[in-house]
């Protein structure tokens, strides 16, 4: 039998009148917010493209698993970079992503690992998409 354990989706951010703020989920996993470029921590778009190169590490190993190749990855790294806009709004406009697999893979296989990380990787599809976001009260898990 297959025991599926689940996480919460729900990640908080607070911010004091002075100092340094905090994002924690509720999964118990926390970052101090950088405000300044001098401040400890990462900036929420540096966590944006932490969430990305995450997801896409995790997902590159997914697709390994998925084809039978796992003994075969002995290690995924991806460094992403972000493009801010010139105009308004405040925004991201590209994302570069570079990726460096180990293991025994000719290029066309890593070349089918990454398109399959692509297409696999939640936060990439939804950045390529967009989503909406709504404000509520509250939000109950």
């Amino acid at each position: 039998m297959v025991k599926i354990v689940t996480r919460s989706t729900t990640v908080g951010a607070s911010l004091p009148g002075r100092g340094q703020g905090a994002v924690k989920a509720r999964s118990g996993a926390e970052l101090t917010i950088a405000g300044g470029a001098s401040e400890s921590g990462m900036t929420p778009v540096e966590m944006l493209d932490a969430a990305l190169a995450g997801c896409l590490v995790l997902s590159v190993r997914i697709a390994a698993r998925k084809r039978g190749w796992q003994d075969r990855l002995v290690s995924v790294d991806v460094d992403v970079q972000h493009e801010k806009a010139a105009d308004g709004p405040s925004r991201v406009t590209k994302f570069r992503s570079a990726f460096r697999i180990e293991g025994d893979f000719d290029e066309s296989e890593r070349k089918a690992l990454i398109a399959e990380a692509h297409d696999l990787c939640t936060v990439g599809n939804t950045l390529e998409r967009g989503t909406q976001i709504v404000d509520v009260e509250t939000i109950d898990e």
